[in-house]
């Protein structure tokens, strides 16, 4: 027997495992692999999100619901902009709402009448006045950005950043396309458009707007940096006299986009990372985001689609604006580029449990029930025509005139997240029901709440076992290494479900989405990954229960972590890919069908801290054996297989002796922040190694390198 790839590590165990390609076993999920975005931790807005300006249309204003401090109070102070005023210049510049750029704003929702908002408020328009007395070198406002963010002992509470330094990521010869509404109050000066740095030193070329009209206009042109430094982008005035301002974007380059902007304005290098885990599926735009913490705060999809100048944007569920420049037509979009099944989740009426109950839709009186169903009920049918409908309707006509005449062929609709009750269930019954009326194909997620067992886990899988058997039942979990590692039956078909002596009746339709699983303890430390990796082992062996599963959250920009473990960790210029992310990259391609497989240690006992999973392609033939190795030792494995079959082999694997290392860093180590060293990189300690075995069959041996995980492929 030939042993390959045989490092020089000191201690090293044999292992055997007798593999039979003959017997198949069950069909692994095509789906299993996928994604769940989360507009978290800053990952949408100055995000995946391309575009680079902050509070781009000035709506981060007498915001509601959050705390005083947290958007702009004052009509003198702009989220995310300066007042500028060069060589003696004298102005003001004011919040108005006097000037919409949109005459009329469409209102798809007819907000309950009975609680506590002012629903007029919603659609407030606010754009920059500026009077200017004096010119001087010019007197306007600045826009820096999504960037630096305080501590937290500095930020205190608030999750939003008024960012007051120059951020704007721009790279020296790099283009970048500038878009702006003006309009004149008899003005008669120019207004200019350039970038500079911290220092004020002008960092681009210099756009000059003359003769403004006196109505709203949309200017455009195209800027390109000198120097790759962080910016920020100057709007001033030459001239006496008043002009407004509203609905700036900036955006790279189509060389710096996503399919060079073909599939929406999303981010080149973020959107890499994403393919490279080859997603099945994407679950969009969250959880408890997708939910919200008050009536304000809901994700209402038809403010999100049509023109991004007649979006409506929010303070999110997390505590910072979304603007909605990337909505559910972009989710789609996104989706759809990376080869993933989209699978949006929509709010019944119950705003998110976490946070108490700020808003449940009243059901009491025949008004309540048809305002229910107008807003809740429609979002979820208009959701699915918008999708899946044809040109002819109201909604496929909004999808061909936003640019994708073919069908999105939505398969699945999440309803609610994390959710329990009368209250949540009551009304779930009624967008179910009307969903499968008038879609019976849609598959509806349900979901068994927020932990992995207990009473709201178990009433909530009573109620779906009798009224909801043909769901997928979302089921999340947070927990540390040992959970992870020990729960390795937790989908096995004698398995207990909870407290109440059920099973994981495959005979039933039911069927499992883990929507939400992380160890959530380490701060991704390379533990995590080996504990997380065994457990992914065992959902795919069982994935004819378990349909599909994703790591939460997929992102996080360094600076504004609501949440301490993420699969990808970025800044405004680069990215970190935790070991928890290579794992599942490890992990995203393999076989169709499981085999049958036999592990032995010393003739009879087996390995607790081995873990794998064998599979074939049956198109192909090729083998798959994924593992984890969660031990600080070498060890041999010795391959039987049961054919004379000659393959290619070859190991693919991360291994760490050290159990802390996190590719991410330090929270606080990222390119704009004001301490970060001269030599600044996005090195990565850990990340997978490939290694040719040469040619083998019938019996061989490789090694599984201490703490290791990785994937063994036999290739005919």
């Amino acid at each position: 027997m030939a042993t390959l790839f045989t490092p020089s590590w000191a201690q090293t165990e044999i292992r055997q495992l007798n593999i039979d390609t003959k017997s198949l076993g069950i069909e692994i999920s095509p789906t299993l692999s996928g994604i769940f975005f989360e507009d978290i931790n800053q990952s949408l807005d100055g995000g995946v999100c391309a575009q680079m300006i902050q509070n781009n249309s000035f709506q981060a204003y007498n915001v509601p619901d959050g705390p005083a401090n947290e958007f702009s109070q004052s009509d003198t102070i702009f989220f995310g902009w300066t007042v500028v005023s060069k060589g003696g210049a004298v102005g003001q510049a004011h919040a108005v709402s006097d000037h919409p750029l949109i005459q009329k704003l469409e209102r798809y929702y007819d907000y309950d009448p009975n609680d506590k908002y002012d629903d007029e408020q919603r659609y407030v328009q606010y754009c920059v006045r500026f009077d200017i007395q004096q010119a001087g070198a010019g007197y306007g406002i600045a826009a820096n950005g999504f960037g630096i963010a305080p501590t937290s002992r500095e930020r205190g509470a608030i999750y939003s950043n008024n960012t007051q330094r120059p951020s704007l990521p721009v790279e020296a010869g790099v283009k970048y396309d500038l878009g702006l509404y003006l309009q004149g109050e008899k003005y008669k000066g120019k207004v200019s458009v350039w970038l500079e740095d911290v220092n004020g030193n002008i960092n681009s070329n210099i756009i000059k707007l003359p003769k403004l009209k006196d109505a709203w206009k949309k200017y455009t042109g195209t800027l390109k940096a000198l120097r790759s430094v962080d910016s920020r982008l100057v709007i001033a005035g030459d001239a006496a006299g008043t002009f407004f301002l509203d609905f700036v974007t900036l955006l790279p380059e189509a060389s710096k986009l996503w399919n060079n902007g073909k599939n929406g304005p999303l981010r080149k290098d973020l959107m890499e990372a994403l393919a490279a885990l080859h997603p099945q599926f994407m679950r969009f735009p969250g959880g408890c985001a997708s939910e919200g913490p008050n009536y304000f705060g809901q994700v209402f999809w038809k403010n999100s689609v049509g023109r991004p100048e007649e979006r409506l944007g929010f303070r999110n569920h997390w505590g910072y604006w979304t603007s909605q420049y990337v909505g559910f037509y972009e989710y789609f979009l996104m989706a759809e580029s990376l080869g993933a099944t989209p699978l949006p989740v929509l709010n019944n009426g119950v705003t998110c449990q976490f946070v108490g109950h700020s808003y449940i839709a009243p059901l009491e009186t025949e008004t309540d029930r048809q305002r229910f169903h107008d807003i809740f009920v429609k979002d979820a049918l208009d959701l699915i025509e918008f999708c899946n409908g044809a040109t002819t309707t109201k909604w496929g006509k909004l999808r061909v005139q936003m640019g994708h005449p073919a069908p999105f062929n939505l398969k699945y609709l999440g309803i609610g997240n994390e959710n329990q009750g009368r209250e949540f269930w009551d009304r779930f019954d009624i967008i179910y029901k009307a969903v499968k009326a008038q879609y019976p194909d849609i598959i509806i997620v349900s979901t068994a709440g927020a932990r992995d067992v207990g009473r709201e886990f178990d009433n909530n899988y009573a109620e779906i076992d009798s009224k909801y058997p043909d769901t997928y039942v979302d089921e999340h979990y947070y927990k540390g290494d040992d959970w992870f590692f020990s729960q390795g039956n937790r989908y096995a078909p004698d398995a207990k479900r909870g407290g109440q002596g059920l099973t994981y009746d495959r005979s039933r339709p039911t069927r499992v989405f883990v929507g939400e699983f992380a160890n959530n303890n380490t701060n991704n430390a390379y533990r995590s990954t080996l504990a997380e990796a065994a457990y992914w082992l065992s959902l795919e062996r069982n994935s004819d229960m378990v349909v599909m599963a994703a790591y939460a959250p997929l992102f996080c920009k360094k600076g504004y972590n609501k949440w301490n473990s993420n699969l990808i960790w970025f800044d405004n210029r680069g990215l970190w890919r935790t070991t928890n992310y290579y794992y599942q990259q490890i992990f995203s391609l393999g076989g169709d069908r499981a085999l049958t497989h036999q592990e032995v240690m010393s003739g009879t006992v087996v390995d607790p801290q081995v873990y794998t999973s064998p599979s074939i392609d049956t198109k192909t033939g090729t083998v798959y054996l994924k593992f984890v190795n969660a031990e600080a030792k070498d060890k041999q494995i010795n391959i039987l297989l049961d054919n004379s079959d000659t393959y290619r082999a070859e190991i693919e694997y991360i291994t760490s002796h050290n159990l802390d290392v996190k590719n991410q860093g330090d929270q606080n180590y990222y390119s704009s922040h004001p301490d970060v060293p001269a030599d600044f990189n996005y090195h990565e300690a850990i990340t997978p190694q490939t290694k040719a075995l040469g040619t083998v069959n019938k019996s061989f041996s490789f090694m599984m390198p201490e703490n290791s995980v990785g994937v063994l492929r036999l290739v005919k």
